[in-house]
């Protein structure tokens, strides 16, 4: 079945909104999620011209090179990551694979399509990324993602480890039942473990509802599953029916094209997303490194509201919830109240009456939850907004960040985004490194070199592929 396109009223021109969604489209394959030197790029040229730019073969003229650099400097950039020359050799690795409205054809054939900051429905809060906002956000739902699609001011993201205890998945249910119950919209990664709970949960409970009242009218989604690779190719397999109930009764959200693989860099950056989307962030369990707690990194560093379940203090799986709670402003949450309490001073509650307003301006579906469907308010606002400030970021990035463990802990970014790419099994040529890793061919083989030596990467006869440890 193939959705409704976006509502575009009151944003971009149809006759313009097919080009800008062709490029951007085309951008999602070239560019590799959370690249701010591109973002800077995209806000001074737009979506049309950087692609021009980018299949072209010319260099960019001194005065772009300067723009671009500067809005990447305020992005946090240093001075060899905000080189646009740099950045273009990076990105044009990848020009023979980028074909927009071939990607927007097949996510169409998927019962898909392409949202884009042009369009109405766009969740507006992902701008709260600044420069590192995607590019653009591919979807995959049974119905209309107009009406499929909630106002994240009404969502809460659902998150823990991959293996998750009796305990953790008991809470996990509870309490994503309990937020469904009264309309609240669960997401998770769709990963095993706390995030198959959480989204097996919801559907249960739509489900449930929709028994109960066979004549009410379609609500907004239970859960957003937001994963890092194309929406094509579900990860992990074995969650493949999990995902397709998704999709039937919500929404698949991803940033990259029809056929990306997922990787670990990918993984990260995905969680930006669930951040992003979510008026208010729960971590249910977590080790002391974890994916999960790089969510809440996110969200503590765009001023959401966290909260952690406790667990035992014997157990290593809610060794990073009690991390979170000692060194970051995490809020305990015990049940689903707590959840709403949260929600409630998020940031995004006091975007309402603006959303709301321009829904009824611009003819849109509304998402608006009724009064009486709101959970109860157990803190007060003293209580929760207390100690709550931008200065939180980089205090809550380096309580996450740790000590490193790890060997890979290491690399740096360029290198680590060149492991991921490493095959396990067979072995891949430079040339197809650069195009996977979407890498400039010099800077390829000299990471494979340092790779090498540290014992990451080996090479027979030219071809290359990741060492196993022990």
């Amino acid at each position: 079945m193939r959705t409704d396109a976006p509502t575009t009223a009151g944003k971009t021109p149809a006759a313009e909104l097919s080009s800008l969604r062709i490029a951007r489209a085309a951008l999602s394959r070239l560019i590799e999620p959370g690249d701010v030197l591109a973002g800077a790029l995209l806000a001074e040229l737009g979506p049309i011209q950087s692609m021009e730019l980018i299949h072209s073969e010319r260099s960019p003229a001194p005065g772009l090179r300067t723009q671009v650099a500067l809005r990447a400097e305020a992005g946090g950039l240093g001075p060899r990551q905000r080189d646009l020359d740099a950045g273009l050799a990076r990105w044009r690795t990848r020009r023979s694979q980028a074909d927009g409205a071939r990607d927007l054809r097949a996510a169409q054939r998927g019962s898909g399509g392409l949202l884009i900051p042009e369009d109405s429905l766009w969740p507006e809060p992902l701008d709260d990324l600044g420069l590192a906002a995607p590019t653009a956000l591919w979807y995959r739902t049974a119905g209309d993602i107009g009406r499929r699609l909630p106002a994240s001011r009404h969502c809460a993201a659902l998150v823990g480890s991959r293996e998750a205890t009796d305990y953790g998945r008991r809470v996990s249910a509870e309490m994503t039942e309990d937020l469904v119950r009264h309309h609240v919209c669960v997401i998770s990664g769709g990963a095993y473990g706390i995030d198959a709970s959480v989204h097996r949960a919801a559907l249960r409970m739509r489900r449930a509802q929709a028994e109960d009242h066979p004549t009410a009218p379609t609500l907004t989604a239970p859960t957003l599953a937001v994963l890092a690779g194309g929406l094509d190719r579900w990860y992990p397999a074995g969650n493949a029916e999990l995902l397709g109930g998704v999709m039937e009764h919500g929404v698949l959200l991803s940033e990259l094209p029809p056929g990306s693989a997922p990787t670990k860099h990918r993984f990260l950056q995905r969680n930006r997303l669930i951040a992003a989307l979510s008026a208010t962030t729960v971590i249910i369990e977590a080790r002391w490194r974890s994916g999960a707690q790089n969510t809440a990194a996110h969200a503590l560093g765009m001023d959401r509201p966290v909260g952690a379940v406790p667990g035992s203090v014997y157990s290593a799986s809610s060794a990073g919830c009690h991390r979170l709670l000692r060194g970051t402003l995490t809020q305990v949450v015990t049940d689903a109240a707590d959840v709403a309490e949260l929600m409630a001073h998020s940031p995004l509650a006091g975007r309402e009456a603006r959303d709301s307003a321009r829904a009824d301006r611009e003819g849109t579906p509304s998402t608006s939850v009724a009064p009486d469907a709101a959970l109860p308010v157990l803190l007060s606002t003293e209580d929760l907004a207390a100690g709550r400030s931008g200065e939180a970021s980089a205090a809550a990035r380096q309580a996450v960040a740790g000590a490193e463990h790890r060997p890979e802990d290491r690399l740096s970014e360029t290198d680590r985004v060149l492991a991921d790419a490493l095959p396990v099994r067979a072995r891949a040529t430079a040339g197809k490194l650069s195009e996977v890793a979407g890498l400039p061919l010099p800077q390829v083989l000299s990471g494979l070199t340092r790779l090498e030596r540290g014992g990451h990467a080996e090479q027979l006869e030219g071809r290359w592929r990741k060492v196993r440890k022990a």
